[in-house]
């Protein structure tokens, strides 16, 4: 299991992280400590979610 995620602001690249049983994709902040999150549906489709960074997790060292 993997800790809390920590981002600094300044950070403009995209990146990989956990919220809750799924992987997304960090797209940036939004207001305070949101951060914009890119994720696929169950049928494939994209969405974009603002969610609050306490429940974002940091991937594994090794994805493979």
């Amino acid at each position: 299991m993997t800790g809390p995620l920590t981002i600094d602001p300044g950070t403009a690249e995209a990146f990989l992280a956990r919220y809750k049983d799924r992987v997304v994709l960090v797209l940036g902040v939004t207001a305070g400590d949101r951060r914009r999150i890119r994720w696929l549906t169950e049928d494939g489709e994209s969405r974009v979610s603002a969610v609050k960074q306490k429940h974002l997790r940091a991937m594994p060292p090794q994805l493979f």
